[in-house]
């Protein structure tokens, strides 16, 4: 099957801003509680290494809320790490409330970062992007890969889902999880809670966007693809695979300087 760019709500500028908030929260609800970013670990330690400062740039962080389990890992065998948070849409709030648990070393971009166009003074930054990639059309994603080919700095993509029937199949109790999760996602939004229980509009939505991103995942050929079309792509060492185990596998792109 073919990658689709359907359309996510949560791409359009003038998407209610709570109703976005709301389910960024929500995804990282499900990442940190099931822990599903666990097995690449040793990924985020390896671009770290090639890294040379141990800085860390994430880009399309949500409200970076789900970065907080892998953190406090990385932080236990290299306590100079350093990690900065960003994205498009920056939810300040969110930020702050995720760079309180550890203020030395957790940073955030209040203004807006395209991560097809980073300011200059992240370029030099290991950048990695959590279930974000396939926000971007082809053209975006090889812009992506491309500045990071040409700023010489280590990148890693990861994606919790793929496009495949199991995919498809675990987007049916979306909107079940959104009324049984909603009570535990903190900061409580309470001008979200007539759309998840009287008018179930934002379940509607979260299911929508969930279908959209499994069509509009990269598989492993189409990562490929991009790698192959990039200027100097052989000046990098890259990796694309699978990690973890049962249902919520993460696809993965790594891709570092040789030199």
């Amino acid at each position: 099957m073919k990658r689709i760019h359907a359309l996510e709500w949560e791409d359009l500028r003038w998407f209610p801003t709570a109703w976005r908030d709301y389910g960024t929260s929500y995804l990282q609800f499900i990442a940190t509680r099931f822990d599903i970013y666990k097995s690449i670990v040793p990924i985020l330690e390896k671009g770290l290494r090639a890294n040379g400062k141990s800085e860390w740039l994430d880009c399309a962080s949500g409200g970076g809320g789900g970065l907080v389990n892998l953190f406090k890992t990385i932080v236990k065998s290299n306590p100079n790490v350093s990690l900065t948070l960003s994205d498009l849409f920056p939810n300040a709030k969110a930020f702050a409330q995720t760079s309180v648990i550890d203020s030395e070393r957790i940073s955030f971009e209040s203004q807006s970062v395209d991560a097809t166009q980073l300011p200059q003074h992240l370029k030099q930054k290991f950048r990695t992007m959590f279930g974000a990639f396939h926000h971007m059309r082809e053209d975006m994603a090889s812009k992506i890969l491309q500045q990071a080919v040409d700023d010489k700095a280590p990148i890693a993509i990861f994606e919790p889902l793929s496009r495949n029937a199991a995919a498809f199949i675990s987007m049916l109790f979306v909107p079940l999880n959104v009324w049984l999760f909603t009570p535990f996602i903190r900061p409580v939004r309470w001008q979200v809670l007539p759309f998840i229980y009287l008018i179930p509009i934002i379940p509607l939505y979260i299911l929508w966007d969930g279908v959209a991103s499994i069509l509009r995942m990269y598989s492993k050929p189409e990562l490929e693809a991009l790698v192959k079309g990039l200027k100097n792509s052989e000046n990098f060492f890259w990796e694309i695979g699978e990690t973890g185990s049962g249902p919520m596998k993460v696809t993965y792109l790594y891709g570092e300087p040789k030199n």
